[in-house]
C-alpha cells in the first residue's frame, strides 16, 4: 500500500514546485500543516546521529535564549555592539524577535520533513520511492522554468505579473538560486540511472525494469541539466562540477595501481598539465569571471566581498550569541547602509549570515551538523557498502556539497522548495544509518511488518 508519508511528502515538494516556489505565504502555512500531521502520524521516531541531536538542541536553547526577556545590563554584556540602539528595561537578545519566531518555525518545519524523509528511507521500497520524488521535482521546476522563460527570460522559473505594480519577478529571485534546486534534484536522478545500470545484468523482469528506470532517469538528468545551463547560473553549473570532483571517491571503488592501470595514470597526469596550461594561458579571462561571480547584480556596485565584510562588522557587534535568528535584513544597516536605491538584506552568503545573527553558538552548532555529516559519508565507510546505498550516499554527498559551496555565495536556501529539498536529503542520510552502519551492509534489508516500517 502506498505510504501516507511518502504521499505527503510528494505533496509537499511536488506542490510547492508548482505553487511558486513556496514563497507565498498561504503555501507555507498549508507546508507547516501538513508537516505537523506527518509528524505527529510517525509510529516510531527515527534515530537521529549524536551530532546533529547536539546541534539541534544547541540551536533550540541559543534561539530560546535570544527570545528570552533579560535586563538591558546582561544584553549590553553579551551584544556590546548593539548598545548604541538597545531598549532599556527588559527586552529579548534578538533585535528582531518575530523574526527569530519566523526563523524557528522554518527550521521546526525542515526537521519535520527530515524526520518524515528518514522514516520512509529506512524501508527498502521507502529509498527509491524517495529518489524518485526528488528526481520528479526537479523535472516539475525545470519543465516550469524552461516554460516560463519566453515571459522574462532573465528571470527564470514560474515568472508571474506583478500585482502590485511593476515589472514580472519569480520566486527564486535569479538564476542563481534556480540552479541550486536544479544540484539539489539531479543527483537523485544520477542515483537511480547509476543503481539501475547496475541492474541490467540480471535477468528477467528486473532487468526490463531497470531498462525503463534508466531511460526515465536519463530524461530526468538531461532535462534538470539542460534547465540549469539554459537558465546561464555560472555558480550552478561551477559548483555542482566541483561537488561531483568531490564525491567522486563515493561513485567509484578504489583500485589498486597495477602494471596495466598506469597509462591510464599517465592519460590522467597529461590531461591535468593540459587543463593547468590553458588555464595560466587564459588567466586574465578566468580572472574576469571571478570577479564576475563576486558582483551582485543590481546592488549599486557593491560586491559580494563588501556585503560580506560588513557582515563580520555586525557579527563584531555581538560575537557570542549574535543579534538573533532572521534578524540580518533588520540589522545589517548598521554597518552597511543603503547605497543609492538598494536596501541589503542578505549577506550573499549564509554561513556569514549564520555567524552573524547565531554567534559563536550558533557557528559550533553549524560545525557539529557537518561533522555529522561528514562521519556518516566518509569514503572508509561508504565504499564498503552494497552499490544501492553506496550511489544513494554518494547522491546525498553530492547534493549536500554543491549546496555548501553554492551558499558561499548565495542564499539559495531562503526559498522554501530549496529548503525542503535540502531536508529531504539530510533525512534520507538518516534513515540510511541504521542500513548502511551494522551487521547487514552486504544483505539487502528486509522489509518491515506492515505497521512497522511502511505505514498503510
Amino acid at each position: 500500500m502506498v505510504s501516507r508519508h511518502r504521499t505527503a511528502l510528494a505533496a509537499i515538494l511536488l506542490g510547492n514546485a508548482v505553487v511558486f516556489a513556496g514563497v507565498d505565504p498561504p503555501m507555507r502555512l498549508a507546508t507547516a500543516a501538513v508537516v505537523l500531521l506527518m509528524v505527529l502520524d510517525l509510529r516510531r521516531a527515527p534515530e537521529i546521529p549524536r551530532l546533529h541531536q547536539v546541534a539541534v538542541a544547541v540551536v533550540a536553547g541559543l534561539a530560546a535564549v535570544q527570545l528570552l526577556p533579560l535586563p538591558v545590563a546582561i544584553r549590553a554584556a553579551l551584544q556590546p555592539g548593539f548598545s548604541e540602539v538597545m531598549a532599556t528595561g527588559w527586552r529579548p537578545l534578538s533585535l528582531a524577535p518575530w523574526a527569530t519566531v519566523q526563523t524557528v518555525a522554518s527550521g521546526v518545519v525542515a526537521l519535520g520533513i527530515a524526520l518524515t524523509a528518514a522514516r520512509a528511507a529506512s524501508t527498502r521500497s521507502g529509498l527509491p520511492a524517495l529518489l524518485a520524488l526528488i528526481a520528479a521535482t526537479g523535472v516539475v521546476v525545470a519543465v516550469l522554468g524552461l516554460a516560463g522563460e519566453a515571459g522574462a527570460p532573465e528571470k527564470v522559473l514560474l515568472i508571474r505579473d506583478n500585482t502590485g505594480g511593476g515589472g514580472p519577478y519569480g520566486p527564486f529571485v535569479n538564476e542563481n538560486h534556480f540552479a541550486q534546486a536544479v544540484e539539489l534534484t539531479l543527483p537523485a536522478g544520477l542515483v537511480l540511472l547509476a543503481v539501475n545500470l547496475r541492474r541490467l545484468r540480471r535477468p528477467g523482469d528486473r532487468r526490463q525494469l531497470a531498462a525503463v528506470t534508466v531511460i526515465a532517469a536519463a530524461v530526468a538528468v538531461a532535462v534538470t541539466a539542460a534547465a540549469m545551463l539554459r537558465s546561464g547560473s555560472r555558480g550552478g553549473a561551477l559548483f555542482l562540477v566541483a561537488a561531483l570532483v568531490v564525491t567522486l571517491p563515493l561513485w567509484l571503488r578504489p583500485r589498486r595501481f597495477r602494471g596495466a592501470k598506469w597509462p591510464g595514470v599517465a592519460v590522467a597526469i597529461v590531461l591535468i598539465a593540459v587543463v593547468a596550461g590553458l588555464s595560466w594561458a587564459r588567466l586574465p579571462v578566468l580572472e574576469e569571471g571571478f570577479r564576475d561571480l563576486i558582483a551582485v547584480e543590481g546592488v549599486d556596485g557593491n560586491t559580494r566581498w563588501d556585503l560580506w565584510v560588513s557582515t563580520i562588522d555586525s557579527w563584531r557587534r555581538s560575537p557570542l550569541v549574535g543579534s538573533g535568528l532572521g534578524s540580518y535584513r533588520h540589522v545589517i544597516g548598521m554597518d552597511k547602509p543603503a547605497t543609492g536605491d538598494s536596501v541589503l538584506e542578505q549577506a550573499h552568503n549564509d554561513w556569514l549570515e549564520w555567524l552573524s545573527t547565531a554567534g559563536l553558538v550558533g557557528a559550533a552548532a553549524a560545525a557539529l551538523f557537518v561533522a555529522g555529516v561528514v562521519a556518516r559519508l566518509s569514503p572508509r565507510r561508504v565504499r564498503r557498502l552494497r552499490f544501492e546505498l553506496r550511489y544513494a550516499l554518494a547522491g546525498i554527498a553530492l547534493a549536500l556539497v554543491a549546496t555548501g559551496l553554492h551558499e558561499i555565495i548565495g542564499f539559495g536556501l531562503q526559498t522554501p522548495l530549496n529548503r525542503y529539498l535540502l531536508a529531504t536529503w539530510i533525512g534520507v542520510l538518516w534513515g540510511l544509518g541504521d542500513r548502511a552502519g551494522g551487521r547487514d551492509d552486504a544483505r539487502p534489508t528486509p522489509e518491515p511488518e506492515e505497521g512497522e516500517g511502511e505505514e498503510a
